[in-house]
C-alpha cells in the first residue's frame, strides 16, 4: 500500500458531522499542504458558515454564523473528545493513509483484506488494507485504558492523475465506556485535484467576533 503523493491537493465534498451538542450538514472546501496545513471553509446554502486551519500544534476555527471563533492546541481537542488526536491523524484519516504505519507486523489475508494490528502506548490499531483495492478500507482504534474507540471506513476510489483516493469516508467515536453519544463524520468528494503550485490558506479572525 502507497499513499498518495503530492505537495498541495484541492478537493470539494458533501461533510457531515454529528455530536452530541450539534449536527452540521454542509458543503465543504478542502486545501491541504501535506504534512504540514489543512484548511477547510463549510458552507450552507452557499453561504460559508465556518473556516478551519490546522496546522501542526493548533487547531483555529471561525463560525460565522455565532461570529465566533476558537483556537485548541490538540492536547485540548483530546481531552475534549477523550481521544489523543494530532495533525498526522486528522490527514490520514481525510486521505486514507495508514495511521500508524506498517513495520514489521504479522500480516493475515482473508479473502476480501489484509489484516494486521498495530499498538502505540494505550492505542491499538486494527487495519483492514482491501486485497483487490490494496488500498486501506476500513480502521479501527481502541483506546485501551478509556475503552473508546474510532472506527474509519473507506470506498469509492477515484484515480486523480495517477494517486489513488477514497471518494467516500465514514468515521465515528464510539464512547463506549463513558456512555457518550457517539460523534460520526462522513466526507464525500465530489472533486479531488491535485494542485500543480502552491496554494492560498486565507483564515483571519474579524475584530468584532468574540473568542470562546
Amino acid at each position: 500500500m502507497v499513499d498518495p503523493e503530492f505537495e498541495y491537493l484541492s478537493a470539494k465534498a458533501k461533510f457531515k458531522f454529528k455530536d452530541k451538542k450539534k449536527s452540521v450538514n454542509a458543503t465543504a472546501n478542502f486545501r491541504i499542504k501535506k504534512d504540514s496545513i489543512i484548511w477547510i471553509s463549510a458552507s450552507m446554502l452557499g453561504i460559508e458558515g465556518a473556516r478551519v486551519l490546522i496546522d501542526s500544534s493548533t487547531v483555529r476555527i471561525i463560525d460565522r454564523l455565532k461570529k465566533e471563533y476558537y483556537e485548541y492546541t490538540f492536547e485540548e481537542l483530546s481531552t475534549m473528545y477523550d481521544f489523543d488526536f494530532n495533525f498526522q491523524m486528522i490527514q490520514s484519516v481525510i486521505l486514507g493513509n495508514l495511521i500508524e504505519p506498517y513495520k514489521k507486523q504479522r500480516v493475515e489475508k482473508s479473502d476480501r483484506y489484509f489484516f494486521y494490528t498495530a499498538s502505540r502506548g494505550v492505542y491499538l490499531f486494527e487495519n483492514f488494507i482491501g486485497a483487490k483495492s490494496m488500498k486501506l478500507e476500513k480502521v479501527q482504534v481502541f483506546d485501551e485504558s478509556s475503552k473508546n474507540s474510532i472506527s474509519v471506513n473507506y470506498s469509492d476510489f477515484i484515480l486523480v492523475d495517477g494517486e489513488i483516493f477514497p471518494n467516500e469516508i465514514s468515521a465515528l467515536i464510539d464512547y463506549e465506556a463513558e456512555r457518550k453519544s457517539n460523534t460520526e463524520i462522513k466526507i464525500s468528494y465530489s472533486k479531488l485535484v491535485i494542485e500543480k503550485g502552491p496554494i492560498s490558506f486565507p483564515y483571519s479572525v474579524p475584530s468584532r467576533y468574540e473568542k470562546k
